[in-house]
């Protein structure tokens, strides 16, 4: 009997260490599951169950913040998180699982965590405005996208728009290796005002309609919106002077091509049109039929044709993405893109926003026996003098008038970056390390640019690449107003390299 006691106690004994091991190792790994949550997502405050799937052990985690979600926690490095010994799919829970229970019409994108949004109309933009906030916000409040090596971008279109260049709007979330947004109708998340995004995601579809195809719902848009997007036209529909249709309605803001709506407006309002199939229309004029569509062309709207009969060289004659020589030809009209009023007040708007850059450049300029620096390029004024008449090394000159006089500049340039550079390109990037580029500029932010003389056969150091450790001297040539070229400290030359600005004062000249 005692034995039997004995027996049994060992059996009581052995069982409970067993449990209680069992129990302490369990412990142990949701311990280690809920470390590598904190370290990742700074905090503990989740609810872990494990689990095994044909013989492999998982965990399922629902966030205190938000119960409505649960995702998985495994075992194993990928590449999204190479600095833990787990992995899981909050992120995509939030992002994509939110969409879904949110109401949501997505795809996702190919690359990263990036996904496409659709909508029906303008009419519903408003509602699906405060669920895509909504969404956003969570997902940065569960911080799931913080340390991600993936980019998150959600572009949201109208439905049946799957071009993937078709521009909507873009909402970008941080991550480690976040890219920037684009400056039209996009914003970082960070930075995303509920109300501000309605307004905005009006007005992109808005701007959309009228530059990526033929507006479907126009009859649905707020006069209050419609202001806002004349406001960013250049002009309306009216005859120039020589009776040619100067512009057309709705010309998107610094856009001075003919986009599908452009073509469709200048068209109909001939009477030409004489089918419409969603975004492509045929029109008919002046012997030709030709049916118009639209296109993209390194991300921008453009347009393009198909000549079903009439002249067919026309195609032979158009740049890539234009119809202007199709419009022309059905018209007999030429076309303009703006008024002299719209473009004036489009240029002072633009004097008035870099005017604080300008004074500020004005107050750090250097004096033209000292040097300036911007971008390891250093900068020494030469020489500056005025010509009446600019003579070529052959004979060809070009001559200055009551208001502009011809201006040479010599520059000294050293480049004691580790970088080459390309001097005075033709084609300047702001923010480009490699690139070198200067203006001429008044206290009033009035600028003027490098002016071409390749006709004359002059010296000069337009296009050259100064390497690295390297100095070269060169000149720079520029119409200037005669009044303050002769005015002390009246203009600076403003010059960039990568994201560094200096300039230096121009002396004045007799």
């Amino acid at each position: 009997m005692n034995r039997f006691r004995w027996m049994l106690t060992a059996v009581i004994i052995v069982c409970a260490f067993g449990m209680t091991g069992c129990g302490v190792a369990e412990e142990r790994d949701i311990r280690e599951v809920r470390d590598y949550l904190e370290s990742r997502y700074g905090s503990r405050d989740f609810e872990i169950t494990k689990g095994e799937t044909d013989g492999n052990i998982s965990y399922k985690v629902t966030p205190a913040e938000f119960p409505e979600v649960v995702f998985t926690v495994e075992e194993g490095k990928i590449e999204e998180s190479m600095d833990w010994a787990y992995h899981d799919d909050f992120a995509a829970q939030m992002l994509y699982g939110g969409a879904e229970r949110m109401g949501l019409s997505y795809e996702k994108g190919e690359e990263g965590y990036n996904m496409f949004i659709y909508y029906q109309d303008y009419s519903g933009l408003d509602s699906m405005a405060e669920k895509i906030a909504k969404l956003v916000s969570d997902c940065m409040e569960s911080r799931a996208f913080e340390k991600l090596r993936s980019t998150c971008l959600i572009v949201i279109k109208p439905e049946g728009e799957t071009e993937e260049d078709f521009p909507g709007y873009h909402i970008r979330l941080e991550t480690r290796y976040t890219a920037r947004v684009k400056k039209e109708f996009g914003v970082m998340a960070s930075k995303l005002d509920p109300e501000q995004f309605k307004e905005d995601l009006r007005l992109c579809h808005i701007y959309n309609s009228y530059s990526c195809m033929l507006p479907k719902d126009e009859a649905m848009f707020s006069e209050a919106d419609m202001e806002r997007y004349r406001a960013i036209c250049t002009g309306a529909m009216g005859e120039g002077k020589d009776g040619d249709i100067t512009i057309y309605n709705l010309v998107n803001e610094g856009y001075f091509g003919l986009n599908i709506s452009g073509v469709y407006q200048i068209l109909s309002a001939q009477g030409l049109v004489t089918e419409v199939d969603g975004n492509s229309f045929t029109a008919s004029g002046n012997g030709m039929t030709i049916r118009f569509f639209p296109e993209f062309r390194n991300r921008e709207s453009s347009v393009s044709y198909e000549v079903l009969s009439g002249d067919e060289e026309l195609v032979e004659n158009e740049r890539p993405g234009s119809a202007y020589y199709a419009v022309r030809a059905m018209t007999g009209q030429s076309i303009s893109f703006s008024t002299p009023e719209k473009i004036q007040a489009a240029e002072e708007a633009e004097r008035l926003e870099r005017l604080p850059e300008i004074l500020e450049a004005f107050e750090n300029a250097v004096a033209q026996d000292q040097t300036g620096e911007a971008g390891g390029i250093e900068v020494t004024l030469m020489e500056m003098e005025l010509y009446e008449r600019l003579q070529g090394s052959n004979s060809f000159y070009v001559e200055s008038n009551e208001e502009m006089v011809w201006t040479r500049i010599r520059l000294r340039l050293k480049n004691t970056g580790s970088m080459d550079v390309w001097v005075f390109p033709s084609t300047f990037i702001p923010g480009s390390e490699d690139r070198y580029y200067g203006i001429v500029a008044d206290r009033e932010a009035n600028i003027y640019r490098p002016s071409d003389v390749i006709n004359l056969g002059l010296e000069d150091m337009y296009g050259e690449t100064l390497e690295a450790g390297e100095t070269m001297e060169g000149n720079v040539y520029f119409k200037l107003p005669r009044d303050l070229a002769v005015r002390e400290d009246s203009m600076v030359l403003y010059y960039f390299c990568g994201a560094e600005t200096a300039s230096v004062l121009l002396p004045a000249q007799n």
